[in-house]
């Protein structure tokens, strides 16, 4: 499973674009409200403004513009005022455009896939053997920003006939995209992802009295007495776009005939919140296998935790679906939910 914030950090890594510290100091006049501070992007989440060894709170005592580098006070610091800015700042990129380099490489990687039980390929689900084929596609994507600027500078030439060929780094740029672009095409050929993978289909049968398609189970020697496994298969050849759905999703792994239990954080007080979770067979499915048991553990803080016993565990399908709702007091008739998944039961050996 692929995080944001570390794959952030493996591409500031290809670029050589680590954070460093810095520090700049002015004096006030009384009148002057904008201080430039030479360096740029700075990291916002790190900065701490000074006046006379007082701290001063953002944005109501000052606000920075973080791509140029410079801080603007909402009162001029008084006459005579030391003025301390301490912080990190970047090399190339702040951690917003990172990120939105690797949101548009996500995109494009998992564009039109599934998996096998049909749904949207996200970060949330990606195989970590595709974080550094990611992290080199959204290299590129920065890596293009990089070009796009140096386009902008032209060669000098000077009377004297000194040249300065400020075009060179535009050039060395366009390379080094290509060569990381056959490093990303190298690696998506030969595991099969992104976007130069093959896709390979399996002709399905459909019934004539049902219209559904005939499952399909992994081959077995005749002397295996297991029961058959079902193989789900990615049906994402004819360029169907899967539902997009703003609920995150976890998934739910489990042991049959043992106990279960997960915490989950919340950004908010649950204190007047009702939750209810139940798993079933599929979505909107009369059949009812298990309702989680419900325990605030800190409601202030947001944090509950669903527990199954192994009683309920025991006769869990191999897969089923779950999803976590919650209503509140303030308005009992609005109904949210905030969670969903399947649940996945391997089967037990011992009775």
């Amino acid at each position: 499973m692929a995080v944001i914030a570390d794959l952030v950090a493996k591409v500031r890594t290809e670029l050589n674009d680590q954070p460093r510290q810095f520090t700049k100091t002015f004096i006030g006049d009384g009148s002057t409200k904008s201080f430039t501070l030479g360096v740029k992007p700075v990291d916002t989440s790190t900065l701490l403004v000074t006046v006379n060894g007082t701290p001063i709170a953002q944005p109501s005592g000052y606000t920075i513009e973080a791509s140029f580098g410079v801080v603007h006070f909402a009162t001029a610091p008084a006459l005579n005022a030391s003025i301390s800015v301490v912080g990190n700042v970047f090399r190339y990129f702040s951690d917003a455009d990172i990120t939105n380099f690797v949101n548009i490489a996500v995109e494009q990687h998992t564009f039109n896939r599934t998996d096998g039980f049909g749904r949207q390929m996200t970060v949330a689900i990606l195989p970590p053997v595709e974080e550094y084929p990611l992290t080199i596609l959204s290299t590129i994507e920065a890596l293009w920003a990089l070009a796009t600027d140096a386009a902008y500078d032209i060669n000098i030439f000077a009377p004297d006939g000194v040249t300065i060929p400020r075009s060179e780094r535009y050039h060395q740029l366009i390379q080094l995209i290509e060569q990381r672009m056959e490093q990303y095409k190298a690696l998506c050929s030969a595991l099969n992802i992104g976007l130069w993978r093959i896709e390979v289909g399996q002709l399905r049968r459909v019934s004539r009295t049902t219209n559904k398609l005939i499952p399909i189970y992994v081959p077995q020697e005749i002397d295996d007495s297991r029961r058959p496994e079902r193989v789900y298969i990615a049906s994402d050849l004819t360029g169907r776009t899967p539902i997009v759905s703003n609920i995150p999703i976890y998934d739910i792994v489990l042991y049959q005939g043992d106990s279960w239990e997960g915490i989950f954080d919340f950004p908010f007080d649950v204190t007047s919140y009702t939750f209810k979770a139940q798993v079933r067979t599929y979505p909107s499915s009369p059949s009812l296998w298990a309702e989680f048991d419900i325990t605030k553990t800190d409601a202030a803080a947001g944090k509950i935790k669903l527990k199954l016993t192994s009683t309920q565990t025991k006769y869990l399908p191999v897969r089923a679906f779950w999803d976590l709702q919650a209503t509140t007091t303030a308005d009992p008739t609005l109904v949210q939910t905030y969670m969903k998944g399947q649940v996945f039961t391997e089967r037990e050996i011992s009775q």
